[in-house]
């Protein structure tokens, strides 16, 4: 799993390929999980409903808390502190062997000298690239050398990277969702068509209308009265009257629906091209040739590095002092033995929400699965036996001997028809005869047509 740490001259402190792979992909992976989660919480209690109904805002709300405070005192991400990883941020990125890989190879293979094949020495664009290979690992293996030299140009993540941080951890991705889900919303086959989209929009237009009117009826109501509250009141109304309006007026805009054409012409490409990206850096990390797993690590100028023995102490003294701090803070404070208690147990479960999360995922889907398992395995009960033939009543049809008859008009029977009853006749004769007298004409049962259920058998 860590083949690619252990060949010469390379950084022990630099996470391998699998690690950075689980950690990107770990909290992507609690999302779906978490939504399940209060899917199947909300069918027993109402009130997580809500929590359903806006996940991706509860969802990127909570993160967001918990990434910053991962961020300011674990110098990572969540998922990162997870795997027992550090954000640095390099003083020189050349003396890191790395520099700009990704657009320095591009350079070099794109703008290409115009007398490139004249002169005593000559190169083709592959061998530009093998030679640029050779020299970023030739630098690599030059800048480590000296493990001492290499970790004083590294130095700590500031407010501004958290900061920065926080956009490519949290907001990006929430609008990258939003944007995919309205595309895969607009670009279906049955919006297209009108059948979903035009329906939605209508509706949305009525509730608009709905609610002007209800807001106009209820300012006609106060306008009597003359009180400032009152008229403030109005106010907010009107306020909200010329919003509605302005929304309603968008949706109906022809400038909106020729952006949103061109956003689903375009969209594809761009969403192709920032996966792209990722994919070409996390290849170029995979093979050693830069140090960036992701192109925001890179616009960041920011490293991932594995936590050692002084990081984790210095941890534990930041911790210890920040509860300290807090603790103090709210001793003061009227009723302090609650509050203390209160601090000290928000700060444990964001401390140690790196694994009350992983384990209640999962020993939420082990109840599942056990309670899965014993519904599938629980003793079934006998099939019940079929109830009894109903039998013909005094004065109802004769049934005829051959099965093939319809007992109406004594035929072979045509588009069979089975009666509430059980017994079989032709569509036509059946039909007629419930339609009129409302009964089966061998048992006298009450039916009506809507209980007539036509057989279709295999010749």
């Amino acid at each position: 799993m860590f083949m690619f740490n252990f060949d010469n001259g390379h950084d022990p402190n630099r996470p391998s390929f699998f690690e950075m792979l689980n950690q990107h992909q770990m909290m992507p992976s609690f999302k779906p999980a978490l939504k399940y989660i209060f899917t199947v919480l909300s069918q027993r209690n109402p009130k997580f409903r809500y929590i359903v109904n806006y996940y991706d805002e509860c969802f990127y709300s909570l993160l967001l808390l918990l990434e910053y405070h991962y961020l300011k005192y674990y110098e990572g991400s969540f998922s990162e502190n997870f795997y027992n990883l550090k954000r640095i941020k390099p003083r020189n990125n050349n003396a890191n062997g790395d520099g700009d890989t990704l657009f320095s190879l591009l350079k070099r293979l794109v703008v290409t000298p115009s007398n490139a094949g004249q002169g005593p020495e000559t190169y083709t664009k592959s061998q530009i690239l093998k030679k640029s290979f050779a020299m970023i690992r030739r630098n690599r293996a030059a800048a480590s050398s000296s493990q001492q030299a290499k970790d004083d140009l590294n130095t700590m993540i500031q407010d501004s990277d958290r900061k920065e941080s926080l956009i490519y951890l949290v907001l990006i991705p929430y609008f990258k969702g939003k944007l995919d889900e309205y595309y895969k919303k607009e670009s279906d086959p049955l919006a297209e068509l009108g059948l979903v989209s035009s329906d939605n929009n209508n509706n949305n237009n009525d509730n608009i209308n709905d609610q002007i009117q209800q807001l106009e009826e209820q300012i006609q109501q106060q306008q009597t009265i003359v009180n400032g509250n009152n008229n403030s009141n109005n106010n907010n109304k009107k306020l909200k009257i010329k919003f509605l309006i302005l929304i309603r007026f968008l949706k109906g805009s022809k400038t909106l629906k020729k952006l949103k054409t061109i956003f689903l012409k375009v969209y594809p490409f761009i969403s192709a091209i920032y996966e792209a990206l990722f994919f070409i850096y996390q290849l170029l990390y995979l093979y050693e040739y830069t140090n960036y797993y992701t192109p925001f690590f890179h616009f960041q100028n920011i490293q991932l590095k594995r936590l050692n023995h002084k990081d984790i102490e210095s941890h534990r003294v930041v911790i210890s002092n920040r509860r300290r701090d807090r603790i103090n803070f709210v001793r003061d404070w009227p009723g302090s033995s609650f509050f203390v208690r209160l601090v000290s147990i928000l700060d444990s479960i964001l401390d140690y929400s790196k694994y009350i999360l992983p384990l209640s995922v999962f020993i939420f889907k082990s109840l599942e699965w056990w309670y899965s398992e014993n519904r599938i395995s629980a003793p079934t009960l006998p099939i019940p036996t079929p109830p009894t033939p109903s039998k013909r009543a005094p004065g109802g049809l004769e049934i005829p001997r051959d099965k093939r008859l319809c007992p109406l008009c004594l035929k072979e029977r045509t588009n069979p028809t089975i009666c509430g009853s059980g017994f079989v006749f032709c569509y036509p004769c059946i039909f007629g005869y419930v339609n009129e007298h409302s009964k089966c004409p061998i048992t006298f049962l009450p039916t009506n047509t809507e209980q007539l259920r036509k057989i279709y058998e295999t010749v």
